[in-house]
Protein backbone atom coordinates (compact mmCIF):
# COMPACT_ATOMS: atom_id res chain seq x y z
CA UNK A 1 0.00 0.00 0.00
CA UNK A 2 1.11 3.91 -0.34
CA UNK A 3 0.27 6.99 0.07
CA UNK A 4 -0.30 9.90 -2.21
CA UNK A 5 -1.42 13.29 -0.98
CA UNK A 6 -4.39 14.84 -1.83
CA UNK A 7 -43.16 -24.87 28.68
CA UNK A 8 -42.72 -23.91 31.83
CA UNK A 9 -39.43 -25.14 33.96
CA UNK A 10 -38.01 -24.21 30.20
CA UNK A 11 -39.69 -21.44 29.60
CA UNK A 12 -37.72 -19.09 32.39
CA UNK A 13 -34.25 -20.51 30.95
CA UNK A 14 -35.39 -20.03 27.63
CA UNK A 15 -36.56 -16.55 28.34
CA UNK A 16 -33.00 -15.59 30.15
CA UNK A 17 -31.02 -17.64 27.27
CA UNK A 18 -32.63 -15.42 24.74
CA UNK A 19 -31.82 -12.12 26.60
CA UNK A 20 -28.23 -12.88 27.51
CA UNK A 21 -27.54 -14.25 23.96
CA UNK A 22 -29.41 -10.80 22.31
CA UNK A 23 -27.77 -8.17 24.98
CA UNK A 24 -24.95 -6.33 24.32
CA UNK A 25 -21.73 -7.32 25.70
CA UNK A 26 -22.86 -10.98 25.62
CA UNK A 27 -20.74 -13.84 26.74
CA UNK A 28 -21.72 -15.57 23.72
CA UNK A 29 -18.76 -13.12 20.99
CA UNK A 30 -16.35 -10.73 21.95
CA UNK A 31 -16.69 -7.46 23.02
CA UNK A 32 -17.53 -4.52 20.48
CA UNK A 33 -13.89 -3.30 21.12
CA UNK A 34 -12.75 -6.02 19.21
CA UNK A 35 -14.06 -5.14 16.13
CA UNK A 36 -11.52 -3.85 13.39
CA UNK A 37 -11.02 -0.38 12.57
CA UNK A 38 -13.34 -0.47 9.49
CA UNK A 39 -16.65 -1.31 11.27
CA UNK A 40 -15.96 1.16 14.63
CA UNK A 41 -17.52 3.49 12.72
CA UNK A 42 -21.03 4.17 10.85
CA UNK A 43 -19.81 7.00 8.78
CA UNK A 44 -19.91 6.53 4.97
CA UNK A 45 -16.87 5.86 3.12
CA UNK A 46 -15.58 7.16 -0.19
CA UNK A 47 -14.35 4.60 -2.42
CA UNK A 48 -12.50 4.40 -5.65
CA UNK A 49 -12.66 0.95 -7.51
CA UNK A 50 -10.25 0.52 -10.54
CA UNK A 51 -10.88 -2.71 -12.43
CA UNK A 52 -10.87 -4.89 -15.74
CA UNK A 53 -15.17 -5.07 -15.69
CA UNK A 54 -15.48 -6.96 -18.72
CA UNK A 55 -13.11 -9.75 -17.38
CA UNK A 56 -14.48 -9.98 -13.56
CA UNK A 57 -18.06 -9.94 -14.61
CA UNK A 58 -17.53 -12.37 -18.06
CA UNK A 59 -20.67 -14.97 -16.94
CA UNK A 60 -19.80 -17.08 -14.77
CA UNK A 61 -16.36 -16.42 -14.07
CA UNK A 62 -15.07 -16.77 -10.87
CA UNK A 63 -11.06 -15.70 -11.23
CA UNK A 64 -9.85 -13.17 -9.09
CA UNK A 65 -8.73 -10.01 -11.30
CA UNK A 66 -6.12 -7.30 -10.34
CA UNK A 67 -7.71 -4.53 -9.33
CA UNK A 68 -6.59 -1.05 -7.09
CA UNK A 69 -9.13 0.30 -4.64
CA UNK A 70 -8.55 3.68 -3.28
CA UNK A 71 -9.98 6.16 -0.80
CA UNK A 72 -9.29 9.62 0.92
CA UNK A 73 -8.40 10.28 4.83
CA UNK A 74 -10.17 13.46 6.41
CA UNK A 75 -6.96 15.11 5.97
CA UNK A 76 -7.10 15.09 2.12
CA UNK A 77 -4.94 12.57 1.74
CA UNK A 78 -5.48 9.29 -0.50
CA UNK A 79 -4.60 5.77 0.29
CA UNK A 80 -4.74 3.22 -2.14
CA UNK A 81 -3.77 -0.44 -2.70
CA UNK A 82 -3.79 -3.36 -4.80
CA UNK A 83 -6.10 -6.49 -4.56
CA UNK A 84 -7.60 -8.95 -6.05
CA UNK A 85 -11.89 -8.87 -7.20
CA UNK A 86 -14.31 -11.49 -8.76
CA UNK A 87 -17.73 -11.30 -8.48
CA UNK A 88 -19.88 -13.70 -6.16
CA UNK A 89 -23.39 -14.37 -5.32
CA UNK A 90 -25.78 -16.39 -8.04
CA UNK A 91 -29.52 -15.01 -8.80
CA UNK A 92 -28.18 -11.56 -9.45
CA UNK A 93 -25.11 -12.29 -11.99
CA UNK A 94 -28.79 -13.17 -14.04
CA UNK A 95 -30.49 -10.18 -12.88
CA UNK A 96 -28.52 -7.44 -12.83
CA UNK A 97 -25.79 -5.65 -15.15
CA UNK A 98 -23.82 -5.10 -11.87
CA UNK A 99 -23.12 -7.91 -9.86
CA UNK A 100 -22.22 -7.80 -6.42
CA UNK A 101 -18.10 -8.29 -5.40
CA UNK A 102 -15.45 -10.25 -3.41
CA UNK A 103 -12.37 -8.05 -2.84
CA UNK A 104 -9.17 -9.87 -1.99
CA UNK A 105 -6.39 -7.99 -0.39
CA UNK A 106 -3.16 -8.55 0.87
CA UNK A 107 -3.09 -8.15 4.66
CA UNK A 108 0.56 -7.33 4.88
CA UNK A 109 0.24 -4.19 2.91
CA UNK A 110 -2.83 -2.80 5.43
CA UNK A 111 -0.89 -2.16 8.54
CA UNK A 112 -2.02 0.80 10.55
CA UNK A 113 -4.79 1.82 7.76
CA UNK A 114 -8.73 1.42 8.13
CA UNK A 115 -8.42 -2.21 6.22
CA UNK A 116 -6.25 -3.13 8.95
CA UNK A 117 -7.63 -6.83 9.54
CA UNK A 118 -9.49 -7.26 6.74
CA UNK A 119 -9.03 -10.39 4.15
CA UNK A 120 -11.34 -11.01 1.99
CA UNK A 121 -14.63 -8.25 2.02
CA UNK A 122 -18.12 -8.76 0.29
CA UNK A 123 -19.17 -5.50 -1.46
CA UNK A 124 -22.98 -5.56 -2.03
CA UNK A 125 -23.16 -3.01 -5.40
CA UNK A 126 -26.52 -1.78 -7.06
CA UNK A 127 -28.13 -3.69 -9.50
CA UNK A 128 -28.35 -1.21 -11.72
CA UNK A 129 -27.25 2.20 -12.26
CA UNK A 130 -30.33 4.00 -11.37
CA UNK A 131 -31.97 5.91 -8.23
CA UNK A 132 -34.40 3.44 -7.31
CA UNK A 133 -31.44 0.30 -6.94
CA UNK A 134 -29.01 2.50 -4.79
CA UNK A 135 -32.45 2.39 -2.33
CA UNK A 136 -31.84 -0.98 -2.31
CA UNK A 137 -28.77 -1.06 -0.83
CA UNK A 138 -29.72 1.17 1.52
CA UNK A 139 -32.38 -1.01 2.70
CA UNK A 140 -30.36 -3.83 3.09
CA UNK A 141 -27.80 -2.27 4.72
CA UNK A 142 -30.16 -0.75 7.59
CA UNK A 143 -31.66 -4.13 7.60
CA UNK A 144 -28.16 -5.31 8.63
CA UNK A 145 -28.07 -2.33 11.53
CA UNK A 146 -31.13 -3.51 12.96
CA UNK A 147 -29.78 -7.02 13.19
CA UNK A 148 -26.83 -5.39 15.24
CA UNK A 149 -29.27 -3.95 17.44
CA UNK A 150 -30.49 -6.96 18.54
CA UNK A 151 -27.91 -9.29 18.97
CA UNK A 152 -24.48 -8.95 18.43
CA UNK A 153 -23.93 -12.11 17.21
CA UNK A 154 -23.86 -10.82 13.67
CA UNK A 155 -21.55 -9.41 11.16
CA UNK A 156 -21.01 -5.75 10.88
CA UNK A 157 -21.19 -3.44 8.03
CA UNK A 158 -19.80 -0.45 6.51
CA UNK A 159 -21.50 2.05 4.13
CA UNK A 160 -19.66 3.08 0.98
CA UNK A 161 -19.79 5.37 -2.16
CA UNK A 162 -18.29 3.94 -4.65
CA UNK A 163 -16.80 5.13 -7.90
CA UNK A 164 -16.00 2.13 -10.73
CA UNK A 165 -13.36 2.68 -13.17
CA UNK A 166 -12.82 0.46 -15.83
CA UNK A 167 -9.61 0.02 -16.72
CA UNK A 168 -10.16 -1.47 -20.20
CA UNK A 169 -11.98 1.52 -21.21
CA UNK A 170 -10.18 3.98 -19.94
CA UNK A 171 -12.70 5.77 -18.04
CA UNK A 172 -15.42 6.27 -15.27
CA UNK A 173 -18.40 3.26 -15.57
CA UNK A 174 -20.55 4.19 -12.73
CA UNK A 175 -21.22 5.37 -9.37
CA UNK A 176 -23.46 3.93 -6.42
CA UNK A 177 -24.03 2.83 -3.10
CA UNK A 178 -22.13 -0.08 -1.48
CA UNK A 179 -22.18 -1.98 1.53
CA UNK A 180 -18.71 -3.56 2.65
CA UNK A 181 -19.60 -6.66 4.89
CA UNK A 182 -17.47 -8.11 7.84
CA UNK A 183 -15.96 -11.47 6.40
CA UNK A 184 -17.19 -14.62 8.42
CA UNK A 185 -13.87 -15.53 9.09
CA UNK A 186 -12.91 -12.87 10.86
CA UNK A 187 -16.22 -12.41 12.64
CA UNK A 188 -15.52 -16.14 13.96
CA UNK A 189 -11.83 -14.93 15.27
CA UNK A 190 -13.11 -12.03 16.98
CA UNK A 191 -15.72 -14.14 18.73
CA UNK A 192 -13.89 -16.74 19.49
CA UNK A 193 -15.69 -18.95 17.50
CA UNK A 194 -15.20 -22.17 14.52
CA UNK A 195 -15.92 -22.84 11.75
CA UNK A 196 -17.33 -26.22 10.49
CA UNK A 197 -17.94 -28.46 6.96
CA UNK A 198 -20.66 -30.08 7.59
CA UNK A 199 -23.01 -29.92 4.80
CA UNK A 200 -26.75 -30.49 6.71
CA UNK A 201 -27.13 -29.44 10.66
CA UNK A 202 -29.53 -31.04 12.81
CA UNK A 203 -31.68 -28.26 14.58
CA UNK A 204 -30.42 -29.47 18.21
CA UNK A 205 -27.00 -28.51 17.74
CA UNK A 206 -27.85 -24.27 17.25
CA UNK A 207 -28.23 -22.67 20.06
CA UNK A 208 -32.03 -22.28 20.72
CA UNK A 209 -32.32 -18.84 21.63
CA UNK A 210 -29.62 -17.59 19.09
CA UNK A 211 -31.92 -19.68 16.62
CA UNK A 212 -35.27 -18.31 17.95
CA UNK A 213 -33.60 -14.84 17.41
CA UNK A 214 -32.24 -15.42 13.53
CA UNK A 215 -35.88 -17.01 12.59
CA UNK A 216 -37.95 -14.29 13.94
CA UNK A 217 -35.12 -11.44 12.47
CA UNK A 218 -35.83 -13.07 9.26
CA UNK A 219 -39.73 -13.16 9.87
CA UNK A 220 -39.60 -9.14 10.69
CA UNK A 221 -37.78 -8.29 7.07
CA UNK A 222 -39.84 -10.42 5.39
CA UNK A 223 -36.98 -12.76 4.29
CA UNK A 224 -37.69 -16.65 2.96
CA UNK A 225 -34.09 -16.81 1.25
CA UNK A 226 -32.49 -18.36 3.90
CA UNK A 227 -31.66 -22.40 5.48
CA UNK A 228 -30.06 -23.08 8.64
CA UNK A 229 -30.66 -26.67 7.99
CA UNK A 230 -28.75 -27.08 4.37
CA UNK A 231 -27.70 -25.44 1.60
CA UNK A 232 -27.68 -26.64 -1.91
CA UNK A 233 -26.35 -30.21 -2.62
CA UNK A 234 -22.46 -31.06 -2.43
CA UNK A 235 -21.95 -27.90 -0.46
CA UNK A 236 -21.14 -26.99 3.40
CA UNK A 237 -24.26 -25.86 5.08
CA UNK A 238 -25.95 -23.69 5.01
CA UNK A 239 -28.07 -21.07 2.34
CA UNK A 240 -27.60 -17.29 3.63
CA UNK A 241 -26.11 -18.74 7.15
CA UNK A 242 -23.09 -19.76 8.68
CA UNK A 243 -23.19 -21.75 11.43
CA UNK A 244 -20.21 -21.10 13.78
CA UNK A 245 -18.73 -23.23 16.85
CA UNK A 246 -18.50 -21.95 20.51
CA UNK A 247 -16.23 -24.12 22.77
CA UNK A 248 -18.80 -26.25 23.98
CA UNK A 249 -20.40 -27.54 20.39
CA UNK A 250 -22.72 -25.86 20.10
CA UNK A 251 -23.52 -23.47 16.97
CA UNK A 252 -24.40 -19.99 16.55
CA UNK A 253 -26.16 -18.98 13.13
CA UNK A 254 -24.82 -16.14 11.40
CA UNK A 255 -27.10 -14.51 8.48
CA UNK A 256 -26.36 -12.60 5.65
CA UNK A 257 -27.64 -11.05 2.45
CA UNK A 258 -31.00 -9.57 2.74
CA UNK A 259 -31.55 -8.28 -0.97
CA UNK A 260 -34.30 -10.62 -1.40
CA UNK A 261 -36.67 -9.62 1.61
CA UNK A 262 -39.60 -8.12 1.56
CA UNK A 263 -38.28 -4.51 3.50
CA UNK A 264 -36.09 -4.27 0.44
CA UNK A 265 -38.31 -5.61 -2.44
CA UNK A 266 -36.35 -4.89 -5.33
CA UNK A 267 -37.60 -6.13 -8.90
CA UNK A 268 -35.16 -8.65 -9.27
CA UNK A 269 -36.38 -10.49 -6.01
CA UNK A 270 -39.06 -13.38 -6.69
CA UNK A 271 -41.00 -15.43 -3.82
CA UNK A 272 -40.36 -18.85 -3.33
CA UNK A 273 -43.11 -21.35 -5.35
CA UNK A 274 -42.78 -24.01 -2.31
CA UNK A 275 -44.30 -21.53 0.55
CA UNK A 276 -47.20 -20.34 -1.96
CA UNK A 277 -46.99 -17.18 -1.53
CA UNK A 278 -47.00 -14.34 -4.74
CA UNK A 279 -44.84 -11.31 -3.25
CA UNK A 280 -41.91 -11.36 -1.01
CA UNK A 281 -43.39 -9.00 0.71
CA UNK A 282 -45.38 -11.22 2.36
CA UNK A 283 -43.72 -12.71 5.69
CA UNK A 284 -43.48 -16.37 6.23
CA UNK A 285 -42.52 -17.96 9.58
CA UNK A 286 -40.04 -20.68 9.00
CA UNK A 287 -39.28 -21.12 12.48
CA UNK A 288 -40.06 -24.35 14.47
CA UNK A 289 -43.78 -24.59 16.50
CA UNK A 290 -43.50 -22.90 19.97
CA UNK A 291 -45.82 -22.11 22.49
CA UNK A 292 -46.96 -18.11 23.06
CA UNK A 293 -44.94 -17.85 25.73
CA UNK A 294 -41.57 -18.76 24.15
CA UNK A 295 -42.26 -16.92 21.04
CA UNK A 296 -43.11 -13.51 23.48
CA UNK A 297 -39.18 -14.77 24.58
CA UNK A 298 -38.26 -14.21 20.99
CA UNK A 299 -40.00 -11.10 20.63
CA UNK A 300 -38.53 -9.14 23.35
CA UNK A 301 -35.11 -8.21 21.87
CA UNK A 302 -37.07 -6.47 19.03
CA UNK A 303 -39.64 -4.96 21.28
CA UNK A 304 -37.20 -3.41 23.27
CA UNK A 305 -35.34 -1.76 20.43
CA UNK A 306 -38.66 -1.07 18.73
CA UNK A 307 -37.77 2.70 18.89
CA UNK A 308 -34.26 2.49 18.61
CA UNK A 309 -34.98 0.41 14.85
CA UNK A 310 -37.50 3.51 14.04
CA UNK A 311 -34.42 5.81 14.68
CA UNK A 312 -32.45 4.22 11.83
CA UNK A 313 -34.96 4.60 9.44
CA UNK A 314 -35.93 7.93 10.43
CA UNK A 315 -32.55 9.49 10.46
CA UNK A 316 -30.60 7.90 7.81
CA UNK A 317 -30.06 10.72 5.28
CA UNK A 318 -30.02 8.87 1.79
CA UNK A 319 -32.99 7.22 2.39
CA UNK A 320 -35.88 8.21 0.36
CA UNK A 321 -38.90 9.37 1.76
CA UNK A 322 -40.69 7.23 -0.30
CA UNK A 323 -38.49 4.38 0.54
CA UNK A 324 -38.51 5.20 4.22
CA UNK A 325 -42.17 5.29 4.70
CA UNK A 326 -42.79 2.00 3.03
CA UNK A 327 -39.79 0.71 5.28
CA UNK A 328 -41.65 2.39 8.21
CA UNK A 329 -45.00 0.84 7.16
CA UNK A 330 -43.71 -2.64 7.16
CA UNK A 331 -42.17 -2.66 10.24
CA UNK A 332 -45.51 -1.24 11.68
CA UNK A 333 -46.80 -4.37 10.55
CA UNK A 334 -44.44 -6.41 11.84
CA UNK A 335 -45.68 -5.09 15.84
CA UNK A 336 -48.84 -5.14 15.04
CA UNK A 337 -48.74 -8.64 14.66
CA UNK A 338 -46.62 -8.55 18.12
CA UNK A 339 -49.52 -6.87 19.43
CA UNK A 340 -52.66 -8.74 19.05
CA UNK A 341 -52.47 -12.41 20.47
CA UNK A 342 -54.70 -13.89 17.51
CA UNK A 343 -52.09 -12.40 15.32
CA UNK A 344 -49.43 -14.23 16.80
CA UNK A 345 -51.10 -17.21 16.49
CA UNK A 346 -52.01 -16.77 13.29
CA UNK A 347 -48.37 -15.32 11.52
CA UNK A 348 -46.30 -18.13 14.21
CA UNK A 349 -48.00 -21.03 15.04
CA UNK A 350 -50.26 -21.44 11.73
CA UNK A 351 -47.59 -21.84 9.47
CA UNK A 352 -44.72 -22.78 11.89
CA UNK A 353 -42.74 -26.23 11.17
CA UNK A 354 -44.40 -29.09 12.85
Amino acid sequence: MRRKSNLASFLPCFAAALVAWAAPGSAQVADAHALQPLFASDQAIDLRLELPFAAVTRGGNTDYQPARLAYALPSGETIATDLRVRERGKSRRVACSFPPLLLNFRTGTLRGTLLEGQNRLKLVTHCEPREANAQFVHLEYLAYRVLNLVTDTSLRVRPVNVTYFDRDRGREIARGPGILLEDETSFAARSELASIDDERVERARYDAAALALVETFEYFIGNTDWSALAGPAGSKCCHNVVPLARADGVLLPIIYDFDASGIVDPPYALPDQRLRITSVRTRVYRGPCRDLAALRATFAPFEEKRAQIRELYEQYAPLAPKSRDKALAYIDDFYAVLADPKNVERAFRFSCAK
